[in-house]
């Protein structure tokens, strides 16, 4: 078995992408019922970085936010859960919004995208100092959606994966593939070129086969395909030179029900799979964040590959009961979820 990847708990988890305005129409009315909205805040990388303070972690985030009260208010939502926003850019006009719709039973979730000319697709690659905002760094996280927003963004991911490569920092990557912001060859055109300098690799449902031109196996019913994501799995590693590949095994019988297994695979070990969670689905925003979430705080306490992946998916059922883009839930709860599992654990 290989040496498992260390994360310094002492230094921060420093997370890149897009803090964005969420609006919601209440009661799961649709767009076209409601005449006001519940505003939340959220965005994958902010996702993980609220999860991981709520979980007693040190985080922070770098992203763009206009120097109005709307980006004020932003900020404060951040720092409220405790993370870092001093390597915060105040700059631009706009603040980047989605809205989304609660589904139900067939009919699923909505989202509409309103972020172009946002602060952060508007703002040039050279204005992140990565060498001043990675030092005292313990993990570097980042999406597929940050490079998916610009050019200049994706440029930002290279030049930040650059300086953690030379300065021995761990990286961890979600693709996070969303067909709304890109293609599928220029995602894998991108995203093959920074998969290399990842260490670890979060590749749920079909985001691998679209965001790097891997075999689009029939992964729809992910418990049913196991060994599917196992062998994508297998290529990422041979292919990219990821030391961990972790995924999201999902059966989805509609909006409110479905059943949801992690799958662990390392350079030296495994498949390590968790057991199979029956999930009721409150809102289904931020799975995948609370998943990665859990995951680096699992391996930031040093737990092994099998706790680790018990922990994450508990982390990302979890995520699933609560409103809002953030996974507020303890440690312990998401331990005493992990736990409740095992009796349901699939024979592999």
């Amino acid at each position: 078995m290989t040496k498992q990847i260390a994360i310094n708990p002492q230094l921060p988890v420093l997370t890149f992408g897009e803090l964005m305005m969420r609006l919601t129409p209440p009661n799961g009315r649709r767009l076209e019922q409601t005449q006001n909205f519940e505003v939340w805040f959220g965005g994958a990388e902010a996702n993980v970085a609220v999860s991981l303070a709520f979980q007693g972690d040190r985080s922070a985030l770098v992203s763009v936010l206009p120097p109005n009260r709307i980006g004020d208010c932003a900020a404060r939502y951040l720092t409220s859960y405790g993370v870092d926003i001093s390597r915060m850019l105040r700059m631009g006009d706009r603040l980047g919004i989605y809205f989304f719709e609660n589904g139900a039973s067939a009919r699923p979730n909505g989202c509409v995208y309103d972020r172009k000319y946002s602060a952060f697709s508007l703002t040039p690659h050279t204005a992140y100092d990565w060498e001043k905002l990675l030092r005292g760094v313990g993990c570097f996280y980042f999406s597929g959606v940050t490079p998916a927003v610009s050019d200049e963004t994706a440029a930002a991911c290279r030049e930040a994966l650059e300086v953690c490569r030379r300065s021995g920092i761990p990286t961890v990557c979600d693709l996070n593939y969303r067909s709304k912001l890109w293609s599928r060859e220029k995602a894998t055109a991108v995203m093959s070129g920074l998969l290399p300098m990842v260490d670890i690799c979060f590749a749920h449902d079909e985001d691998a086969p679209a965001s790097l031109g891997l075999p689009d196996r029939s992964l729809a019913d992910g418990l049913d395909n196991a060994d599917g994501f196992v062998e994508t799995a297998r290529e990422i590693i041979a292919k990219f030179g990821c030391r961990q590949v972790a995924t999201v095994l999902r059966n989805i019988c509609h909006v409110e029900h479905s059943q949801w297994q992690g799958m662990l695979l390392t350079d030296g070990a495994g498949p390590f799979f968790s057991p199979v969670h029956e999930v009721h689905v409150l809102e289904g925003v931020g799975g995948g964040d609370s998943f990665s979430a859990g995951f680096i705080h699992a391996l930031t306490a040093g737990f092994e590959p099998q706790g680790i992946i018990d922990y994450a998916i508990a982390a990302s059922v979890l995520k699933l009961t609560v409103r809002g883009d953030a996974n507020l839930v303890s440690p312990g709860e998401i331990a005493q979820v992990a736990a409740a599992a095992g009796g349901r654990r699939v024979s592999r």
